[in-house]
């Protein structure tokens, strides 16, 4: 079965800089994929421990509309590789443990704002 028959949310590609914090840590990244699901982060500095909560805040503007939003998550998957040059790039995949109507209440202005041509 294909990936993406699996998947109950739409995926849509972003770059928002985002920051996670968990246990008294915090990181930032990119979140780089976007889900009513879950969210892919890149070029984070820190890795939290797969299965971990944490808060993902972000804030964007886009086309004269500044939108903020705070989401609670768990790590899900996490990824360190090392470039053809030698530096670390690490990646974690997470999902939202918020009920759905509330992340979809939160991140359809975002989806909105992101790509307005788009239905949701």
């Amino acid at each position: 079965m294909e990936g993406s028959e699996r998947r109950k949310f739409e995926r849509w590609e972003t770059s928002i800089p985002c920051t996670l914090e968990w246990e008294g840590s915090s990181t930032s990244g990119h979140i780089t994929n976007l889900s009513f699901g879950g969210a892919l982060i890149k070029q984070v500095d820190a890795l939290p421990a797969q299965g971990t909560a944490v808060v993902i805040s972000f804030e964007i503007n886009a086309e004269e509309v500044q939108l903020n939003g705070t989401l609670a998550a768990r790590i899900l998957r996490t990824v360190q590789q090392l470039s053809e040059e030698g530096e670390g790039m690490a990646w974690l995949g997470l999902y939202f443990e918020e009920p759905e109507e509330e992340v979809r209440s939160k991140l359809t202005p975002v989806f909105q704002a992101l790509f307005p041509e788009q239905t949701l």
